[in-house]
């Protein structure tokens, strides 16, 4: 029983869907373990300063979840630490010896104090922050003491941060995540929708209403994705231009389904034969189910290839052109969901290797090796 409650617990921890789930919680709980830890030492060790210890902890991890982010983060704030360290320690020895609180000294504060303010407009703008930031705090030292009470300011900084890094290694949220997981949402929704409005039913004013409001969760999933991109590719290693292309089709299937939702009151009913309607029907079904097809593999539940079926195209081409205009621009939006889809899978299933997990990948590789011949065949 007892291994079976573990074996639950470490499926759930490992599964990607999880983790993307419940990651506000997941953040809250490991900010909060990684503070309460920082806090532990400093008070259990009487470290001086150990304030900046959780100050540290709260500054790389607090408004950061992704663990590509923090890392970067965590070099940034350790590097201008020490840039800051250096320069902090360097002003006080020349003003002990040498200035002896005259005006050179304070000229010196001004001009190194701009540079980092000219450098904090810069690429690496974090840095020159902390760096400035960390020279202030060790030119407040007064007394004999000051060289001791800076290098504890610094070793505070460098446990804050190294307890910041150990929480993201331990508990791990990746932007790829994310990413791939909201996508994956947006492509079900997509799919729901569109079945809705391709039943042959009448969708009513207060269905549409509510398809309306599905469709603005969908676009927020779509604008929130849209940050993600840079941090994606940096830990998965996939080029800035696929991704790009990727949030390009993303976003171009996603108004699609708009364009059809605001079309869908307008349209006449069409004057077609039953094998006409059976074809369109089939269309519209046959582009649902690649939409879901589509979103079960970003979720890594597929162990082959697919790809989106066009076989009935020039038939659908051929129909729309007998029919009323309204028609015409709704089965073309249609169409272009399918191209867009056709693109979209094109990039996902080469860039795969790299945006599965490393359990995922392995997972992916034994399927893969286990089936052959079965291309929509699901995990």
């Amino acid at each position: 029983m007892l291994r079976q409650f573990f074996a639950t617990l470490a499926e759930r921890w490992f599964n990607p869907y999880k983790r993307y789930r419940y990651h506000r919680l997941i953040h809250a709980v490991r900010l909060s373990a990684a503070v309460l830890l920082a806090t532990l030492i400093g008070r259990g060790f009487q470290l001086p300063h150990s304030e900046w210890i959780s100050i540290t902890v709260f500054v790389v991890l607090g408004m950061l979840q992704f663990q590509g982010a923090i890392y970067a983060k965590a070099f940034e704030r350790l590097l201008g630490t020490f840039i800051g360290l250096g320069a902090g320690l360097l002003l006080l020895w020349l003003n002990q010896h040498y200035l002896h609180n005259g005006s050179l000294f304070y000229l010196a504060i001004a001009l190194l104090s701009a540079f980092a303010g000219w450098s904090a407009l810069g690429k690496s703008g974090y840095m020159a922050m902390l760096a400035g930031l960390t020279m202030c705090m060790l030119l407040g030292e007064e007394g004999s003491n000051w060289l001791g009470g800076s290098m504890m300011r610094a070793l505070n900084v460098v446990i804050g941060a190294s307890i910041a890094l150990a929480a993201a290694r331990l508990v791990p949220l990746k932007s790829t995540l994310m990413w791939r997981f909201m996508l994956s949402d947006n492509l079900t929704a997509c799919s729901r929708q569109l079945a809705e409005l391709t039943s042959g039913k009448a969708v009513g004013r207060q269905r549409w209403f509510a398809l309306l409001e599905q469709q603005k969760a969908i676009n927020t999933r779509l604008v929130k994705s849209r940050p993600l991109l840079a941090a994606t590719s940096q830990e998965s290693k996939i080029s800035k231009g696929v991704m790009e292309s990727i949030q390009h089709s993303h976003r171009t299937i996603v108004s699609s389904i708009d364009l059809l939702l605001h079309a869908v009151p307008t349209l006449p009913k069409p004057r077609i034969s039953p094998d006409e309607e059976k074809l369109l029907a089939q269309h519209f079904f046959s582009l649902q189910h690649d939409l879901r097809l589509t979103a079960h593999l970003l979720k890594g539940s597929y162990a082959r290839h697919f790809q989106p079926d066009a076989g009935s195209e020039e038939a659908i081409r051929a129909l729309a052109a007998k029919l009323p205009f309204e028609w015409q621009g709704f089965i073309w939006l249609s169409l272009n969901i399918r191209l867009e889809l056709f693109t979209l899978v094109t990039l996902l299933q080469h860039s795969r290797e790299r945006w599965l997990g490393r359990r995922e990948r392995q997972r992916y590789h034994a399927k893969s090796h286990g089936h052959s011949g079965h291309p929509n065949q699901t995990a």
